[in-house]
C-alpha cells in the first residue's frame, strides 16, 4: 500500500514539475512579466537569448515594446529600440507603443524612434503643433507633452512648463531635465505666477533646485506675492542653496492699485487662510490668493 502511495506521489510530483516547466517555458511571457516589474537584467537575458523575435506580437498585437512603454520602463524601451524593435507596430486596437507610454522620457524616446528617420525636424509628432512645443526642440519631450490627449484642460502653450512643475512636485528630476533641455525656460512662470524654482523651494526638492540653477534659474525672481524662492525654503540644504530670504515686495500691479479697504479685507482673508496651513506649499497658495484678491477683490 505504501509503495502504491509513494508511486502515486512521485508520479504526481513528476506531473507537477512537467506542468511547471511547461508554464515557465514561454520566454516571451516571462520577459514581459519581468519588464512590468522592472527586473530588467532578467528581461534582457531572455531578450538576448534568441528564443523569440524582438518584434513578436501577441494575438492582441502587443510587443515587448508595448509592455515596456506601458510600464514606463525607459531602460528596456531604449534596449529594445537598440535591438531593432519597431516603434510603429500597432496592436489589434491600433495602438502603438507611444500611445501606451507612461512618462515624458519614455514618450520622447519613442517619438524620436518613430519620426527621426522620416522627418528633418526633431521632436515632430503626429497632430502636434511644433510651434507650440517650441521651435528647435531638441529631444521631443515638449512635443510629447503638447501632444498628450489627457492634459487636464491645459492649453498647449502652458503644458510644458506645467508638466515641469508636476515633475518637481512628484520628484521626477530626470524628466524635468529633459523638458529644460528641450523648450522649458527655467525662469518661466506658471499659471500662479511662480517660477519653477519657487515650486522646488516650497516642495523642498533640492535636486530639482540644483538642476534649475544649472539651467540659469534666478534666485531673485518674485512671484505674485512678491516672494523670492528662498522665502519658501524650509530645509537647511535648500536655504543654503538659495541664499537669504527677502521681505515680500508688493508689485506695481495688484498691491499698488488696490484701495486701502480692499487691502485690509484681503489681508484678513490671507491671515485666516495662512493660519490653517501646515506647510510651505499651502502658504504659497495662500499668497497667490492674496495677490489675486488685491488685484480683483476676489480671494477664492
Amino acid at each position: 500500500m505504501r509503495k502504491i502511495m509513494l508511486a502515486g506521489l512521485l508520479a504526481g510530483m513528476a506531473m507537477g514539475a512537467a506542468g511547471a516547466a511547461a508554464y515557465q517555458a514561454d520566454p516571451w511571457t516571462t520577459a514581459a512579466y519581468d519588464i512590468g516589474i522592472k527586473k530588467n537584467a532578467d528581461a534582457l537575458r531572455l531578450i538576448d537569448s534568441g528564443q523569440f523575435d524582438v518584434n513578436f506580437q501577441t494575438d492582441e498585437g502587443y510587443t515587448l515594446l508595448h509592455r515596456a512603454a506601458d510600464a514606463g520602463n525607459l531602460e528596456i524601451v531604449k534596449a529594445l529600440l537598440a535591438r531593432g524593435a519597431d516603434p510603429n507596430l500597432k496592436s489589434a486596437l491600433g495602438r502603438t507603443a507611444y500611445d501606451m507610454a507612461s512618462g515624458v522620457a519614455v514618450k520622447a524616446e519613442l517619438a524620436r524612434a518613430m519620426h527621426a528617420p522620416a522627418t528633418a525636424s526633431r521632436g515632430a509628432l503626429p497632430g502636434a503643433d511644433r510651434a507650440a512645443a517650441g521651435a528647435g526642440a531638441g529631444n521631443g519631450s515638449c512635443a510629447a507633452v503638447v501632444a498628450e490627449k489627457v492634459n487636464n484642460g491645459r492649453t498647449p502653450a502652458m503644458r510644458p512648463i506645467l508638466r515641469a512643475r508636476d515633475d518637481i512636485w512628484y520628484n521626477h528630476p530626470d524628466e524635468l531635465a529633459l523638458l529644460l533641455d528641450d523648450c522649458v525656460d527655467a525662469n518661466g512662470k506658471d499659471d500662479t505666477g511662480a517660477t519653477l524654482l519657487h515650486t522646488a523651494a516650497s516642495r523642498n526638492r533640492v535636486d530639482a533646485a540644483k538642476l534649475l540653477l544649472a539651467h540659469g534659474a534666478s534666485r531673485s525672481a518674485r512671484d505674485r506675492s512678491g516672494n523670492v524662492p528662498a522665502n519658501y525654503a524650509t530645509s537647511p540644504e535648500m536655504k543654503a542653496l538659495l541664499g537669504a530670504a527677502s521681505a515680500p515686495v508688493a508689485s506695481s500691479g495688484p498691491a499698488g492699485t488696490a484701495s486701502e479697504a480692499r487691502k485690509k479685507e484681503c489681508a484678513q482673508k490671507y491671515q485666516a487662510d495662512a493660519a490653517l496651513c501646515s506647510d510651505s506649499s499651502c502658504k504659497m497658495r495662500a499668497n497667490s490668493h492674496w495677490a489675486q484678491c488685491l488685484k480683483t477683490g476676489r480671494y477664492w
